[in-house]
C-alpha cells in the first residue's frame, strides 16, 4: 500500500500539550552558541566553541578566522576529505571524539551534490548535514491502525532499549535514498523488497538539536508502509531486541514520556500530522507544518 493514511480520530488536548512540550525540549537549540564552518568556500557546518578551538589547534591546511565563521581550505575536495579524516582520527585516538564507526557519510552542497565522504562520527562535532531514512510501519488489526515499533538492543552504544520506528538508519556514502531504505528494511526488520519497492518518500524533515558530541543535523527521508496482518517484522542485524504493536494513544504516551528516539519522534509526528491525528491550529501542528520542507532550512 502506498496511499495516504488517515486515522479517523484526533489526539486529545492533553496529548497535544504533552507532545508539544517534548518537542520543544528535544529540538530547541541556541543559535548563538554555534558558528558557521566554511569548507573550500562552502558554508557546510556549525561548530561550538569547544570544537572551534580544537579545529584551530589541529587543522592541517588553510585556516581563516572570520566574523562570518571559521573557514578551512585545501587544494581540492579530496585533500579536504583527507585532512578532515586525519584530524578526526587524531581526536579519536586522544579520546576527544568517541563513537567511531568506520562508516562514511557524504558531505554535500546545497543542491545535494556529494562533495566528499567522511567518517560519520565527525559529522556532529563539525555540524555537518547527514541523511537518514525512517519507515513508519503500520498494520490494521480489528479495524484499527497499529504502529510497529522496535525496541533497540540493550547492547547498542547509543540509547540502548529506547523505542524506535519500524526502520531507521543512516544513508551511507554513495548510497541512494531508495537503496538505503531497502537495505535498512531488510537488515532491521527482515522486510523483503516486494513489500518496500515502489514506496514514495512521504516527507523530508530536518532534525537539528544539540548533542554531547556537537550538533546533530540530519535530513530525515520518511516513508510509510502498511504491512499485511500475517507479516511480522524480524530483526536480522542484532540492533533491535523486539518489535511491538502500539495504537495511536499508546505511541503518543511513549513519545511524550521520552521513550522514543528523537528522530523517530519527529518521523512519527510527521505521519500524525499527515494522517489527521493533530489539530492543525495547535502550535505543534503549526511547527510541523512550517518545518516540513527541510530544503528551506539547509541554508542556515
Amino acid at each position: 500500500m502506498n496511499g495516504q493514511i488517515r486515522f479517523g480520530l484526533r489526539l486529545s488536548e492533553t496529548e497535544h500539550a504533552r507532545l508539544w512540550a517534548r518537542v520543544q525540549n528535544h529540538f530547541a537549540w541556541n543559535e548563538r552558541e554555534w558558528q558557521p564552518l566554511w569548507l573550500n568556500g562552502e558554508r557546510l557546518g556549525l561548530v561550538s566553541e569547544k570544537w572551534r578551538q580544537l579545529i584551530r589547534q589541529d587543522w592541517q591546511g588553510g585556516l581563516d578566522v572570520r566574523e562570518s565563521g571559521l573557514a578551512l581550505s585545501a587544494d581540492n575536495w579530496l585533500a579536504m576529505a583527507d585532512n578532515l579524516q586525519n584530524m578526526a582520527q587524531g581526536w579519536n585516538r586522544l579520546g576527544v571524539l568517541e563513537g567511531w564507526r568506520n562508516e562514511k557519510f557524504d558531505v554535500a552542497d546545497d543542491s545535494g551534490r556529494p562533495l566528499f565522504a567522511l567518517e560519520r562520527a565527525a559529522f556532529r562535532p563539525l555540524g555537518l548535514l547527514s541523511n537518514a531514512i525512517h519507515i513508519n510501519g503500520l498494520t490494521c488489526r480489528n479495524g484499527e491502525w497499529r504502529f510497529w515499533i522496535g525496541r533497540r538492543s540493550p547492547f547498542k552504544a547509543v540509547d540502548p532499549n529506547k523505542l524506535d520506528n519500524l526502520v531507521g538508519g543512516g544513508v551511507s556514502s554513495g548510497e541512494r535514498i531508495e537503496e538505503a531504505m531497502l537495505r535498512e528494511g531488510a537488515e532491521e526488520a527482515g522486510l523483503l523488497p516486494p513489500l518496500l519497492q515502489g514506496l514514495d518518500c512521504r516527507s523530508c524533515r530536518l532534525s537539528m538539536r544539540r548533542v554531547s558530541r556537537g550538533l546533530h543535523r540530519e535530513r530525515l527521508h520518511i516513508f510509510d508502509v502498511v504491512l499485511p496482518p500475517d507479516v511480522l517484522p524480524e530483526n536480522q542485524d542484532g540492533e533491535v531486541a523486539e518489535f511491538m504493536l502500539m495504537d495511536c494513544h499508546e505511541l503518543a504516551a511513549a513519545m511524550a514520556d521520552g521513550r522514543l528516539m528523537n528522530d523517530a519522534l519527529l518521523a512519527t509526528l510527521d505521519l500524525f500530522l499527515r494522517g489527521g491525528l493533530l489539530d492543525e491550529a495547535h502550535p505543534l501542528a503549526q511547527w510541523l507544518s512550517t518545518s516540513a520542507d527541510c530544503r528551506s532550512l539547509i541554508n542556515f
